[in-house]
């Protein structure tokens, strides 16, 4: 399990995307070298009464600073470019300026971003940060789809489907990373209401084969839920091996779970559910699975987010007190 760390952190950059979407950028080494692919953070906004809680939202990406696209010194204070590696980092004793040969060695992550949607008021609040302004971020959290559980399925496969719906494109993109690596062939169904709700798309690029795109009201791509091109996709190849990555709505989750069960495919759902602490100790957030007494329950911060879809008892997403 990696460390968790609660800290006041700078922005970066809060770059605003189509349909109210936002890619918020922050500062913090410690968090975005811990984070492992599907975890989440909380973060908190500064100086604001009237929004107490904490949201949670899942880490879409980790990266060197320099990656911005602009140098940009530390928000932090330290006097350090981001993305600038310290002399220590270099393999051996640096050469003189004259020689070219040196190489150094790739940037550890420095940054973590987040990508949400202004829906409700701590997220249209969260739209107006602005560079050098701080939030408070606890990170990394929550159980993730983690390599060592899944990797067996991942290479018995002839290929991973990642289904994403919404903004739950955000947290597939660091495992397929992880599989790509692994040199594991992968294809991405993602789905939205509108074309202006497909956003973050184009950093899959280096990790999957191919894109399937979907929308409900057709302005782009198959017209529709994106479960109807993932069943085509099952439905042409009954004999071929897939391993199911899902994230978005429960409804979605719920039905392509139905389409991994029916078409015998092992399946990971990323579940996405409010939550109060994050931490495990105000049950919250907890869902039905599989089980007796108090097994029958588990915490979607700490136990999740991410289950086998085979586990989970589908139907209704949160637990209410006449249960």
């Amino acid at each position: 399990m990696t460390s968790m760390y609660d800290t006041t952190v700078p922005v970066v950059e809060n770059r605003s995307l189509t349909g109210g979407h936002f890619l918020l950028s922050l500062y913090s080494p410690l968090q975005a070298q811990a984070t492992r692919a599907g975890q989440f953070a909380m973060v908190r906004l500064l100086g604001r009464s009237d929004v107490l809680l904490r949201r949670p939202m899942s880490i879409f990406d980790v990266l060197a600073g320099s990656a911005c696209g602009h140098p940009l010194r530390d928000p932090a204070g330290t006097g350090l470019a981001i993305g600038a590696l310290p002399a220590s980092s270099w393999r051996g004793r640096r050469a003189p300026r004259h020689r070219t040969s040196e190489r150094r060695l790739p940037a550890r992550p420095e940054l973590i971003q987040l990508l949400y949607k202004a829906v409700g008021r701590g997220t249209r609040l969260m739209a107006e940060l602005k560079p050098s302004e701080k939030v408070g971020l606890l990170a990394p959290l929550g159980h993730g789809f983690f390599a060592e559980e899944y990797m067996e399925q991942a290479r018995a496969a002839d290929e991973v489907l990642h289904v994403a719906g919404g903004i739950g494109i955000a947290a597939l993109l660091l495992p397929a990373r992880d599989l790509a690596r692994a040199g594991i062939p992968q294809r991405l169904f993602f789905g939205g209401r509108t074309k202006a709700d497909l956003v973050g798309v184009e950093k899959f690029g280096m990790s999957v084969g191919s894109t399937t795109l979907a929308t409900e009201d057709g302005s782009r791509g198959y017209r529709g839920y994106v479960t109807g091109p993932l069943e085509q996709y099952l439905v042409r190849r009954p004999n071929n091996k897939f391993l199911l990555m899902v994230c978005g709505p429960w409804a979605m989750l719920e039905a392509s779970s139905a389409l991994a069960r029916k078409y015998g495919h092992p399946c990971l759902v990323s579940v996405e559910n409010r939550m109060g602490c994050a931490l495990g100790v105000c049950l919250g957030c907890s869902i039905r699975v599989v089980g007796e007494g108090h097994g029958a329950y588990q915490r979607v911060c700490t136990e999740g987010p991410v289950f086998w879809a085979d586990k989970v008892v589908w139907g209704r997403k949160t637990v209410t007190s006449d249960e």
